[in-house]
């Protein structure tokens, strides 16, 4: 096995240690080969906002304007466009979250090695920012974790790999606030081609190099800087793993799902359970769901596994957006899965992004396709926010539920509200007084009446105040997307009076006679366009202006 550990200076460049070679030749050539960036300028650009606001959630196999989506809404926080490298763009390979940041990493699939690690302040919803870039022609960087003490850990593969096809890599580097800290520690010569994931198990490092690989873990390593006293597991075509806390999960593209334990001398296999063969050299991933485990499945969807029964307990197959019919039969895999609380998302390729709510039978309550630009490679979902690597980027997402809908304090009648069911599309008739609560998701909404909504009111679309119309709200309001701006508009003697949040994609005007009233004192406005209030228009109560378009 051919060892070397590099370093990369930040301030002082790359320091290579070799007894092969001259110690100032490799240090230009490192500093040629590993580059980072913390301009906030130049960096910032690569965070796009073109169609940043809601996004529409649409029922597989049926027409955009199903209502059995209304359990969930999805909302465009940000987009990172992939780092470019010789004109070449790379491909967002895997995202994990800790704390206020992102980091994601990036690879150049086929044989050209290129990588990438991005750090990403996702602390503001409205302005996620873009904190340190590292670029590299040196190394692919095909999976990364973050330590509880902001140590990046990664692997990958370098041009620069040992014998027999052992190009595989796995290195660490410090990070604070969000910019890297320390020399980046790499070691390079590891069995296998590539390596394809790594996790953290306790005080251990678990790294995993495909086909004709290994699994190995590390312990301490990032501290005590030894990359050489590894353990082995004796199992090949290892593609993921995780860790619950509990137990360690492993999927083999060989046709098996294992529980792993692992201690001071060598990894135990506790149990496994047969399942299809993997497509070579596929991207298959898995995650907990409880005491359950679901994996990845291409073009068999995903399926949810037991260790205790030793059984498939449900499989959720393949679903495809209603204008997806261009789609390559190649394109629709399911490459990765993520969960959150009893949410499922499944990145699809050119199938696009599955969400799901399962109940405890795995039974589906609720499913719909996010219509998103790209492919879906690999998600991570955090809480309310979805990760999802596309062939050009990262999209940043939030999710909007009916369980996150609970208000208070209000000065409406919020417990005698009914949960809203209807169609996409609402208009409230002249002289009609209708009230919902918990999450109202529209395509359109068109008031002439009077509308009250406690919980979260989302529309992708138009919404319109005609003349002596009431929008009663306490909870938030959000409406359009900046591709395609949309614009509240609040026409003469009409009147919109929330306690809550707003967020306007879009431009908002009101007319002669039209009324904004903010109730209490913690409500808040964003509007990403122009705000126009005509003579005679009206802004009252206290708010805080997030965009400081209010004079």
């Amino acid at each position: 096995m051919n060892r070397k550990v590099l370093q990369l200076g930040l301030l002082t460049g790359l320091l290579f240690t070799s007894c092969q070679k001259d110690e100032s030749s490799e240090t230009d050539f490192q500093e040629q080969q590993f580059k980072t960036n913390t301009s906030e300028e130049e960096l910032q650009q690569a965070i796009k906002f073109d169609e940043t606001g809601v996004i529409g959630v649409s029922s597989p196999d049926l027409n955009r304007d199903a209502s059995d989506v209304a359990l969930f809404a999805i909302e465009q926080i940000g987009y990172l466009e992939a780092p470019v490298i010789n004109n070449t763009a790379l491909h967002a390979t895997h995202v994990d979250v800790r704390g206020d940041f992102a980091y994601v990493s990036y690879n150049k699939e086929g044989a050209t090695y290129m990588g990438a690690i991005d750090i990403v302040d996702v602390s503001n919803k409205y302005e996620p920012r873009l904190v340190s870039r590292m670029k590299t022609d040196y190394a692919d960087i095909n999976s990364l974790y973050v330590d509880a003490t902001g140590t990046i850990v990664f692997t990958g593969a370098s041009e620069n790999g040992g014998d027999n096809g052992n190009f595989t890599l796995l290195g660490f580097v410090n990070t604070a606030n969000g910019n890297f800290s320390s020399d980046f520690s790499i070691d390079e010569g590891i069995s296998g081609y590539a390596g394809v994931h790594v996790f953290e198990y306790h005080d251990n490092t678990v790294f995993l190099s495909g086909a004709n690989g290994i699994a190995g873990a590390l312990k301490n390593f990032t501290t005590a800087q030894d990359f050489s006293s590894y353990r082995e597991f004796d199992q090949r075509d290892i593609r993921y793993g995780e860790f619950n806390g509990e137990s360690m999960a492993m999927l083999s593209g060989e046709g098996k799902l294992m529980n792993i334990s692992l201690d001071d001398s060598d990894f135990n296999e506790l149990s496994s359970i047969s399942i299809s063969n993997l497509t070579p050299e596929s991207k298959r991933t898995l995650t907990w769901y409880g005491d359950n485990v679901i994996i990845s499945q291409g073009g068999q969807g995903a399926g949810i596994y037991n260790f205790s029964s030793n059984t498939e307990l449900a499989n959720l197959p393949l679903k495809m957006h209603p204008d997806a019919t261009f789609v390559s039969e190649g394109d629709k895999v399911t490459n990765a899965v993520s969960t959150d609380g009893n949410f499922v998302y499944m990145a699809n390729g050119g199938a696009g992004l599955d969400i799901l709510k399962l109940d405890s039978s795995f039974g589906t309550i609720g499913e719909g396709i996010a219509e998103i630009s790209g492919s879906a490679n690999f998600v991570q979902a955090k809480g309310e926010y979805i990760y999802l690597a596309s062939g050009t980027g990262l999209h940043i997402l939030r999710i909007l539920t009916s369980d996150d809908t609970a208000v208070s304090d209000s000065f409406l009648d919020c417990e005698s509200y009914d949960i809203y069911t209807g169609d996409k599309n609402l208009t409230i008739p002249s002289d009609v007084e209708v009230s919902y609560s918990g999450l109202v998701n529209l395509k359109h909404l068109n008031v002439n009446g009077t509308l009250n909504v406690c919980g979260d009111l989302i529309v992708e679309k138009s919404t319109n105040l005609a003349s002596q119309s009431s929008l009663n709200m306490n909870g938030n309001f959000t409406l359009g997307n900046q591709k395609n701006s949309e614009n509240l508009v609040i026409n003469s003697d009409s009147k919109l009076k929330i306690s809550g949040n707003m967020t306007i994609y879009g431009d908002l005007y009101i007319s002669s006679g039209g009324i904004l009233e903010f109730v209490g004192d913690d409500s808040s406005i964003y509007v990403t366009g122009e705000v126009k209030i005509n003579s005679g228009g009206m802004v009252t109560g206290t708010f805080e202006d997030q965009s400081d378009k209010f004079d």
